[in-house]
Order: C-alpha cells, then structure tokens, then sequence
C-alpha cells in the first residue's frame, strides 16, 4: 500500500503497488474512482489494505483478476481463513482471520468486481448478479460460497457479536497525559470528552466551538481542505468547563496569531498554519503509543465516550444523539450488549447476589 497526496498537498488517497513498483491499475481506478465520490481517506486505505490481500491470492496463483472463476473465488474465501497454504480450518479450530475480517475484504471485493461490472469487464459482469433481493440491495457473487443466516446479507460468514474496544478511565488519562504540546492534549481530550469521530475533529472551525454556552456544533461539511471526513449527520455536544480552558490555553499559547478558519492545524511541521491532516494524526497516535505503552486508536475514545455514558443510565436515545448516529437503532447495536461486568453490576445494584449469597 501506498499512501498518495494531491499536488496541493491537500487530499490524501491510497494506492496498491504491484509488480515493477507501479500501482495496480485495475486496483487504482476503483480507489481513485472511491476518492472522487469524497469518501474519507481512512475508508479508501481501507478497501486498500482489503484488496492488497485480494491481490496477494490472486498473484501467488497466478490468477488473471478479469478471468477468475466462481470455484477460484470460493477458494480466496476459505485461504482467508486457513493458517498457512495447504490447512483445513475444521469447525472446531481456530481460523487465521475472524468472520468480521473475513466479511469486511469480501466487501472490499464485492465492491471491486462490481466497479468494474459498471464499467463494462465481462467477468465482472458474470459475477454480480444483478437482481434485486429484498431491500434493494444485488444478489453478490459471493452467493452460495459462504454460509449466511436467513435474511441476511448473502455472502457473508456468520460471527458473533463483539463489545466496541474502550479504554479504562486511567488510561485514557495516560493519553492526556503524554503530550508535551496543548495542541495534542487538547485534539485527545476532545475525542474523549465529546464521542466525535477523528473526521469530523479535524474538520472543526473556530466557529463551531462555541465556549460560552460550554458545547460544540457538529457540522458535516463536504468542503475542508485536508480531506477530513465524517459521516452525515451534525447536532450538538456539551463540553466541560475544562474543555473550554484547555481550548483557551490552546488557543493563546500556540495557536496565536495564525489566520485559519480550522480549530487543529499544523504548527512544528508540514505547511504551518494548514488544516491537520490523518497523517499527523497517525503520526501522534504512533508516538504516543510508544508513551504510554499500550495499543490504543482514536475511535476507541468515541467507543468509551458511549460506553461510559450508558453504563451511567444516560438514555439510548440521548447517546444516539450525541454520537449523530443516523439512527438509534444503529447505537443499540453497537452499545447494547451488556459485558460479564455490567450483569455483575446490575445483579449487584438490585440486591440479587447479596439475597443468593445468604442461602448458601
């Protein structure tokens, strides 16, 4: 994978390099083709990184991608799966990559093949099946390759419903606590003290912080210079008294005099004074880590953002809310499966395991 920038040094993409250095053309186009329909760059790096892995299979057998079969496919779907080349995953056993995983670069794939059916390869063609299946979505190749459930989406391996990464409390204050610069603390800060996607953080502009009524607007815009991306929707979250503070300090101590419409911009390297891009954020991330000696990414902030907020009894509804999920559906989903520590927890707060604990 290759990461590529607008000769602006705006916009960032991804590309997938092959054979002679040179990027994978039929691969190129549809990543390209991904960037001009302004999805995020984290989104293209990673159909990316799914499709690299599509083109490892294909290259070490030596597969034309525009004359694969169905049975060649259903291979590349179980070689996901197995540990090393010539090992049968039994149902017992434990697979190299998960059922997600698994679902998520057949995604990537499906994707691919039907760009490319759209734009008139005939193998491609075959393999999508374009007759409409219940909610309008296409009947995929992948069809009959990989068991599904009922009414489900075809294609896809069944998995098992995971709880969203979060962070401890303490760790999150060992996050803060690494940075040497206001800027970092505060972008940190304000992904744990608010949910916000890191897109819709590196998309903020002055106006939108708004430190007398103590909240910041969420709005979704399709124009900011660095690319930074999240998803539709916007509202309104409320922000501590020592969020605003640290905004302040930010603002007076580094941020000074520079004339930029964007909340987070570069201030030691890159074009001064520019909109952040996800790469130095990346290059935080990296650095940090090293800090505090533990794996961590930026969303699993937002993850425990929501999570602390439910275990608090704060409504579904209102979380959904605040994270600008399209639905609440959507949040339930996510934040609605209950750990081993939360039924403790509840059986604890009603009293059940202290009336148990009497009768042995």
């Amino acid at each position: 994978m290759q990461r590529v920038l607008a000769p602006d040094g705006g916009a960032e993409s991804w590309t997938v390099i092959g054979a002679g250095l040179r990027p994978v053309e039929p691969v190129e186009r549809y990543l390209a083709w991904l960037s001009r329909i302004e999805r995020t760059p984290t989104t293209v790096r990673a159909y990316a990184h799914d499709l690299k892995t599509f083109w490892e299979f294909v290259d070490a057998r030596g597969i034309e991608w525009d004359r694969i079969s169905l049975e060649q496919l259903g291979e590349f779907t179980a070689w996901l799966r197995s540990p090393a080349e010539n090992v049968v995953v039994l149902a017992s056993g434990r697979p190299a990559r998960a059922s997600s995983t698994v679902n998520r670069i057949l995604t990537a794939v499906f994707g691919f093949y039907e760009f490319h059916a759209r734009n008139g390869v005939e193998v491609a063609r075959a393999l999508v099946d374009e007759r409409r299946m219940g909610r309008g979505g296409f009947k995929p190749f992948l069809h009959g390759i990989a068991p599904s459930r009922p009414r489900g989406r075809v294609g896809r391996l069944r998995q098992e419903r995971r709880l969203p990464a979060t962070l401890a409390v303490e760790q999150v204050a060992a996050i803060l606590a690494a940075q040497t610069r206001l800027r970092d603390r505060f972008l940190f800060a304000l992904l744990a003290g608010t949910g916000m996607r890191i897109g819709q953080a590196l998309g903020l502009r002055h106006c939108d912080v708004v430190s007398q009524e103590r909240r910041i607007e969420i709005v979704a815009r399709e124009d900011n210079a660095n690319g930074a991306r999240g998803k539709r929707g916007g509202g309104w979250v409320p922000i501590t008294g020592e969020l605003v503070r640290l905004h302040s300090d930010y603002m007076h101590t580094e941020y000074g005099d520079l004339d930029s419409d964007y909340v987070f911009v570069n201030l030691w390297g890159g074009r001064v004074g520019h909109a952040m891009s996800y790469h130095a954020v990346d290059e935080i991330v990296r650095r940090t880590r090293r800090r505090v000696g533990f794996h961590f990414t930026p969303h699993q902030l937002r993850h425990t953002y929501a999570t602390v907020a439910r275990r608090g009894g704060v409504p579904v509804e209102i979380v959904s809310k605040l994270l600008c999920h399209r639905s609440v559906q959507t949040t339930s989903d996510i934040y609605l499966h209950v750990s081993p520590e939360d039924l403790r927890a509840e059986l604890e707060r009603a009293g059940v395991l202290e009336r148990l604990e009497s009768l042995t």
